[in-house]
């Protein structure tokens, strides 16, 4: 049997399924004394896509590029954060922030949000650690 004929047979539903994952916050879990998670889910391609492009920078004068690392990340949360509701109009008002970003930069480290952005983006089909070693074997 070949590809396409696997493909034919196969429950379309079982390759659609949106995988999720729940990371938990150790530091909000203890802070909290209640266990903090988060469930994230992974971003559709055309949607990371437009991230990564809004996140560079253009210099108009030496049209010199710079990727935007802390915008890149803080959309990827807006977009990879399943549950809890960030955008929640009472969570928002509570913690006086204006929006989901707002509020990831009250309650997130620099190092937590890049935790977790790196695990939706794996969720989303990247893995750093894989990119790593394969440049390093090119190098080699």
């Amino acid at each position: 049997m070949n590809l396409v004929d696997v493909l034919l047979n196969t429950d379309v539903s079982k390759i659609l399924k949106e995988e999720t994952k729940r990371i938990e916050i150790k530091r909000l879990s203890k802070v909290l004394d209640k266990k903090f998670e988060i469930e994230i889910k992974p971003i559709p391609a055309k949607r990371y896509t437009e991230i990564q492009s809004i996140s560079v920078d253009v210099d108009s004068k030496t049209k010199n590029t710079n990727v935007n690392l802390y915008k890149m990340q803080m959309l990827t949360l807006c977009d990879g954060i399943k549950t809890p509701n960030f955008a929640d109009e009472n969570l928002l008002k509570h913690f006086n922030a204006f929006t989901p970003m707002d509020l990831f930069n009250k309650l997130f480290l620099a190092g937590e949000i890049a935790d977790i952005s790196n695990e939706i983006g794996k969720l989303s089909g990247y893995d750093n650690q894989k990119n790593k070693k394969d440049i390093e074997e090119v190098k080699n």
